[in-house]
């Protein structure tokens, strides 16, 4: 669960042609990300007044009260509490160290066959975000069992208020990045590290020119590289396609666009 893509967490677009200024200079916006469909699919089962989500790393259950309960071996929270709105509704409520970091929806279609999500989520990145999510049904879950009981194939994740559009101001061979959730460095690319404001998760950054339309940015967290991420710059100048390596064998693809020069 909490199907938040490491996407969200580096920072975003840095699209590079020729090095011009034209080019790159603006602020930009992340398109909605859509999983890979081979990728594994989400399995809840709500029954017998039980929550299960089977396909999270590791596997869990919880009473389906409304209460708090001990979750083990999850990397984000604690406890979760499941409370059954109505037979197409489920709000979830997750904490760490006694404090809400995610709340979520889940409403599933009258004919069962698709779901939206809705995510709220505090203290992952410098402020609350809200992340919607629509989903496609591929195999139902038990006799007798909840709505959202079965197997679900995510198809589009984005967030709502658009909290990444990320505005670019370029001098010479220097970049200065500011975004919509307060974070911000600024850096010559091929030059030292610099420092990354506004994110606990990394304290410093380095730029590298891989090719006249591609740039490597190298996040670390007290020297130690964390994030890995490329861009590449069409030759419209308008979209750029961008590759995540959170160093722990993960990497994921999306694209951007150009919403002002």
């Amino acid at each position: 669960m909490l199907k938040v893509s490491l996407m969200w967490f580096g920072s975003l677009f840095v699209p590079v042609l020729c090095f011009s200024q034209t080019a790159f200079e603006g602020t930009w916006r992340p398109d909605p990300q859509r999983p890979d469909p081979s990728s594994k699919p989400e399995t809840i089962e709500i029954a017998d007044g039980t929550y299960a989500c089977l396909s999270c790393a590791p596997p869990y259950k919880v009473p389906a009260d409304g209460r708090d309960h001990a979750v083990t071996g999850n990397p984000y929270f604690e406890t979760l509490s499941v409370d059954v709105v109505d037979a197409r509704t489920v709000r979830r409520t997750a904490k760490r160290g006694g404090q809400t970091v995610a709340e979520m929806l889940d409403v599933i279609s009258a004919d069962g066959k698709s779901r939206k999500g809705t995510q709220t989520l505090m203290g992952m990145m410098p402020k609350t975000v809200e992340l919607r999510s629509t989903y496609s049904r591929i195999a139902a879950g038990p006799a007798k069992s909840h709505a959202l009981s079965g197997q679900w194939r995510a198809l589009e994740m984005d967030l709502t208020n658009h909290d990444e559009d990320t505005t670019y101001k370029v001098t010479g061979k220097t970049i200065a990045m500011t975004d919509r959730l307060g974070r911000s460095f600024t850096a010559t690319v091929d030059g030292p590290d610099a420092p990354y404001l506004g994110d606990r998760t990394f304290t410093s950054v380095s730029l590298r020119l891989i090719d006249p339309h591609t740039l490597e940015e190298s996040d670390k967290k007290d020297g130690k590289v964390v994030h890995i991420n490329r861009w590449a710059i069409d030759s419209d100048g308008k979209t750029v396609h961008a590759t995540f390596d959170d160093t722990h064998g993960h990497v994921q693809h999306q694209t951007g666009h150009r919403i002002s020069p």
